[in-house]
């Protein structure tokens, strides 16, 4: 028997939550939602879990679309779980994971929101409470552990069907929201804005980041960047970054780097 957990994460948050539940249960495999290739599941799992932010109110679109092809026919699981990270409102980002487990035969037995540090810098500049919100999502992430520990059984709240047009209409609008990133010239080409991004949106072209119209709008480029040379428009230049205080830079590139692997 064995623990698995699926994770999206971009600035942190979502993979603290990962590998502090992953510490809990062993042996765990922690594996990133953005893995190109979508492994088919074999043998038999104690429990498998999926956790990510939430953006607009959904799903991230990668871990929509690496959910929607994960394979599932040829595993047994006792126990399924889904925890989503939010700053402010967690809309429908459960009820989605739960209708794509079902259309595979395989509904959430526990699901859980949790709230962590409100980080969406392209909207408002961020609370200078870190170490009190932190203390405090850490607090929240161990009753879950507790919940998970004893599989109990929460049932997932349904779909709310006028969140979910406001998300897809979103959703969309981020893919190419990059276009309106600003480089600085306070840039040094560190190139770490392209090592951290969890869906390879980004290239170095002549040491300048470069954006590939694929993005997520995770903003690791914004938060990560040591000059605060990424911008987005003219909003948040002044704004103060954040990434989860446990998770550094070469955490979240180490990932990236599992992120190819399978097997």
């Amino acid at each position: 028997m064995k623990h698995l957990i699926f994770y999206f994460s971009g600035t942190g948050n979502s993979l603290h939550a990962a590998k502090t539940i992953g510490k809990a249960f062993r042996p765990c495999r922690i594996q990133s939602m953005s893995c190109p290739v979508c492994p088919s599941l074999t043998g038999t799992y104690e429990s498998i879990g999926f956790i990510y932010p939430t953006y607009f109110q959904g799903l991230p679109r990668q871990a929509e679309r690496f959910i929607r092809q994960l394979d599932l026919s040829q595993c047994r699981c006792e126990y399924v779980y889904g925890i989503t990270t939010f700053g402010e409102l967690s809309g429908n980002a459960l009820s989605q994971l739960n209708g794509l487990l079902c259309q595979k035969g395989q509904a959430l037995h526990y699901s859980a929101k949790l709230k962590m540090f409100s980080n969406y810098v392209v909207m408002y500049d961020l609370s200078r409470k870190l170490e009190q919100k932190t203390i405090q999502a850490d607090q929240a992430l161990q009753h879950i552990v507790e919940d998970l520990r004893m599989k109990t059984i929460k049932q997932t709240r349904r779909n709310i069907p006028l969140l979910d047009r406001y998300y897809r209409w979103q959703i969309q609008r981020a893919q190419t929201s990059d276009r309106h990133y600003q480089i600085s010239q306070a840039c040094v080409s560190c190139n770490l804005c392209e090592k951290v991004c969890p869906v390879n949106n980004i290239e170095m072209h002549d040491g300048q980041p470069a954006f590939l119209n694929h993005c997520e709008q995770c903003l690791a480029c914004v938060q990560y960047c040591p000059e605060k040379a990424i911008n987005f428009k003219e909003k948040t230049q002044k704004r103060r970054r954040y990434h989860h205080p446990e998770i550094p830079a070469a955490t979240l590139i180490q990932s990236n780097r599992q992120r190819q692997e399978w097997g």
